[in-house]
């Protein structure tokens, strides 16, 4: 987890130009949620290939049998939903 928030962090400074960013921690019986969200510039998630840095966090997430989704739209910031088991 701490190599997936990292390069959301990246993404966040090189592309996002967000000022505000907020992560949340929850636990609930048998899985764990982490959400994302910044408000920068956001991406058309049509067009968005996954490349290198965001492609590298699904396969984390995935090799730990997790669930992760992105939300975006172009001038509304960037969203990130990751749920896993314990």
């Amino acid at each position: 987890m701490y190599r997936v928030l990292q390069e959301l962090m990246v993404n966040m400074q090189k592309h996002s130009k967000a000022t505000l960013v907020a992560i949340a921690f929850k636990k609930n019986m048998n899985e764990y949620i982490i959400n994302y969200s910044d408000n920068g510039k956001g991406v058309d998630l049509t067009g968005l290939k996954l490349r290198n840095g965001l492609k590298n966090v699904e396969t984390r997430i995935k090799s730990i049998q997790g669930i992760i989704n992105f939300e975006s739209s172009l001038n509304k910031g960037f969203k990130v939903f990751i749920s896993f088991k314990k």
